[in-house]
């Protein structure tokens, strides 16, 4: 577990996509989990760590390289696990993505039936303070039930945007449910001038001082 600031953490085991720990007056919140096939060495590599008590996993959104691991957080810890509402239920199966290359790509990447854990759904027209200071806020996009989480200044924007340069720019347009809703999110999250970023994929940095 690498340290990124006094509070926050990125894990090493997490495989896949990134997973980041912040450390929040009498707990931890867990953001993203990665891949199921690392769920046994994020389960160790959070028992083996001097931190407090696993109580929330965050989602920023059902791929799996971000959720496939949180049942086994789950299971060993007994955290919360939030994710958006139009995620949960793309995930439950009671709603479709929103484009041919989504609808594919779910099918595939989820053969074989993964294990879910049991979600407790974000609004996805509303901020939810998870605990003191740290918020999930919705950011869609990428998909219908993407989520940045803020704290202290920070935001993670699991696939929200990545970093290129100094500035957030888009994932490939494949990847991308809703493009409209995408560039509002990056304009949001760029709009605040965050302290730093922390992506779902590559190392935090921080943006470009503004024009």
């Amino acid at each position: 577990m690498r340290e990124v600031t006094d509070s926050i953490h990125r894990l090493d085991a997490a495989r896949g996509g990134n997973a980041y720990l912040v450390e929040a007056g009498d707990r931890s919140v867990l953001v993203d989990t990665g891949l199921a096939s690392g769920g046994e060495k994020v389960v160790a590599e959070l028992a083996a760590a001097r931190i407090l008590p696993v109580m929330d996993v965050v989602l920023t959104h059902y791929d799996p390289d971000h959720v496939g691991a949180a049942a086994a957080v789950q299971r060993a810890t007994g955290a919360t696990v939030w994710l958006g509402a139009a995620d949960v239920r793309i995930l439950r199966g009671d709603a479709l993505p929103p484009t041919r290359t989504r609808r594919a790509m779910l099918r595939m990447r989820w053969l074989g039936k993964p294990e879910l854990p049991e979600l407790t759904a974000l609004p996805d027209d509303a901020e939810t303070e998870i605990v003191p200071g740290l918020v999930a806020a919705p950011g869609p996009g990428h998909t219908p039930g993407h989520h940045i989480v803020w704290w202290r200044g920070a935001a993670f924007i699991g696939d929200a945007a990545r970093v290129s340069g100094g500035r957030l720019v888009n994932f490939p347009g494949f990847l991308i449910s809703d493009r409209a809703q995408a560039d509002a999110t990056i304009a949001a999250i760029s709009a605040s001038r965050p302290r730093l970023i922390l992506p779902g994929h590559g190392v935090p940095d921080r943006l470009a001082p503004a024009d």
